[in-house]
């Protein structure tokens, strides 16, 4: 039991989880739009999303709690240079205009952990984390996909944009509450300017608005709708049930697994 347990932890930290997330994410899109998705380009946004994250929880220059709290620091930097093997093989099969975009929110990513200016990075500043965070994933999940499956920048690609976005602003509140005792004050998260209760209010009201942007576009299959109101709404209980000393894997696991779950209903409906 205890082996399983570490092994469940080290996929946790190690971002497996949380890259399965952002790749769910980007396969709803193209399935959305009627393709299907590309192994190459899937396995290549898996592997990017480990890099990305594990850069910015482990480097050492953006979240020294990360670095205290986890075990097998020093195997999980190797996965993490194995995995940039992957993302380069992967990469290389990819078009340059798709790579391109990659880069424009890798680089964000970079720049979200690197010292900027005086020892300030983007995450350092005022209330931007969480949004940086949203416009990341939505540029992976939405915008990479659209540009290898050539998906023009029409209304029904901003409405996908700006859903997604708020989708993930809404879904990253828990792990804004679980973190209020860890978070400078400076970094003005939302739950310390507003408290937990009005957090979670503006959780459900920013899913409210994802999805009345949902409700204005042609979805390919009938049931893409309801699957995703019913994500939505599985998305506001799990605002809602989350707490400051929420349990160890409440955000990290069952509700960064939302989207997995999403595009498992997709594919079983």
């Amino acid at each position: 039991m205890k082996i399983l347990r570490t092994i469940f932890d080290l996929y946790i930290q190690s971002s497996i989880h949380v890259a399965l997330a952002v790749t769910s994410l980007s396969a709803i899109t193209v399935f959305q739009y009627g393709f299907v998705p590309e192994p190459s380009l899937l396995l290549f946004i898996l592997f990017g999303t480990i890099v990305g994250y594990n850069f910015v929880k482990y480097a050492g220059v953006s979240n020294l709690h990360h670095l205290q709290i986890t075990k097998n620091i020093m195997l999980i930097r190797i996965f993490s240079v194995l995995c940039v093997g992957g993302m380069i093989y992967f990469g290389r099969l990819l078009p340059v205009d798709v790579l391109f975009t990659a880069a424009l929110f890798g680089g964000l990513t970079i720049l979200y952990a690197l010292p900027l200016y005086k020892s300030k990075n983007l995450r350092s500043l005022t209330g931007a984390k969480i949004y940086i965070i949203a416009l990341v994933w939505m540029g992976v999940a939405v915008l990479v996909p659209m540009e290898y499956h050539n998906i023009g920048l029409n209304a029904r690609a901003v409405y996908q944009c700006l859903e997604i976005f708020l989708f993930v602003i809404a879904l990253t509140l828990p792990f804004e509450i679980r973190d209020l005792e860890y978070d400078e004050s400076g970094l003005g998260t939302i739950p310390q300017k507003l408290g937990i209760k009005k957090t979670k209010w503006l959780g459900t009201g920013l899913l409210l608005i994802a999805a009345s942007f949902a409700l204005f576009q042609n979805y390919m299959s009938d049931t893409d709708l309801p699957i995703t109101l019913s994500i939505f709404g599985l998305s506001a209980m799990a605002i809602w049930a989350s707490k400051k000393d929420q349990g160890k894997y409440y955000a990290a696991y069952w509700v960064e697994g939302i989207p997995v779950l999403w595009l498992i209903l997709l594919l079983l409906f």
